[in-house]
């Protein structure tokens, strides 16, 4: 009985010390950060840097598989051109549908004709991604459809890969500040904060790029052209040959009178003088000539 006992005991020790090795192998990495100062202080800032990238690229790429499932980023674009006899009321009667889809009007161009009223206008429209097709079918009955238009491109993969690059990054910058309060030396803080303004730098390029896309996919991009029918305008331009004439004539009669005006305006001042000047010649030369006959006599 004592030899199986001793038999029994010694798998357990083997047991025992298999577990302390590991334990000794697991607790390694959690005593890294207290040898991390030593071996910054021994290498230098350019040693230093390759390390530090090398560090926060692995916490990126299992950042990057933490990545959860989302639902479809869409991007849609639309382009709608319409008939309308009356310009004017049918963008009026756009206020009243974009109020109802909650939608706005982003940029705005017109023309308008002789007597002020809008000949055409172009309009880009904002609407929410979620009422797009509702606003495409709602926008065609402001006037007569003449094209329509439509895009949608998927960028879900891009959305996903932006916003884990962008968590990537934060990661990297608070552990790079990390490691900024730990360093010893001026090389030490100068290898570090260029790695710092780096990351930073691109996670502003991250950020702007995420705020792009999140704009891009929550509104729909929507060009409205309005125009009037060119059968009316033609019609219009026969009916008003006449007094398109007529008013023309009399723009260039007032144009012709001013002109007279203008140049009398301008040659009476010289005339008074010369008037003036042959007054005092003619008086000069009859005293003249009185005086001569008088002496003659």
């Amino acid at each position: 009985m004592k030899i199986s006992r001793v038999a029994l005991a010694v798998p357990a020790v083997l047991l025992v010390a298999a577990c302390g090795a590991s334990g000794s192998d697991t607790m390694t990495p959690a005593s890294a950060p207290d040898a991390a100062p030593a071996d910054t202080q021994r290498g230098s800032g350019a040693a230093d840097a390759p390390e530090t990238a090398n560090l926060f690229d692995t916490a990126g790429a299992k950042d990057a598989d933490a990545i959860v499932a989302q639902t479809k980023a869409i991007i849609s674009k639309g382009q709608i051109s319409l008939h309308a006899k009356d310009v004017d009321k049918a963008r009026f009667d756009l206020r009243k549908l974009l109020d109802g889809l909650d939608g706005t009007i982003a940029n705005e161009e017109s023309t308008a004709d002789d007597d002020g009223d809008t000949e055409r206008i172009r309009l880009e429209l904002r609407v929410p991604s979620a009422r797009f097709d509702e606003a495409m079918d709602s926008l065609t009955e402001l006037g007569t459809l003449v094209d329509r238009k439509r895009t949608s491109e998927d960028v879900t993969t891009q959305v996903i890969d932006n916003n884990a690059r962008v968590r990537s990054q934060k990661l990297s910058l608070e552990r790079i500040r990390a490691l900024l309060a730990q360093a010893k030396t001026l090389n030490q803080v100068i290898s570090i904060e260029e790695q710092l303004s780096q990351r930073q730098a691109e996670l502003d390029s991250l950020e702007q790029q995420q705020k792009y896309l999140a704009d891009q996919t929550s509104l729909a991009t929507i060009g409205l052209y309005l125009s009037r029918p060119d059968d009316e305008a033609a019609g219009d331009d026969e009916d008003d040959t006449f007094l398109s004439g007529l008013k023309n004539g009399w723009e260039h009669l007032g144009s012709a009178t001013s002109a007279v005006l203008t140049g009398l305006g301008t040659v009476l001042p010289f005339a008074a003088v010369l008037a003036l000047v042959v007054l005092v010649g003619r008086a000069l030369s009859g005293r003249w000539t009185r005086a001569r006959g008088r002496s003659a006599a």
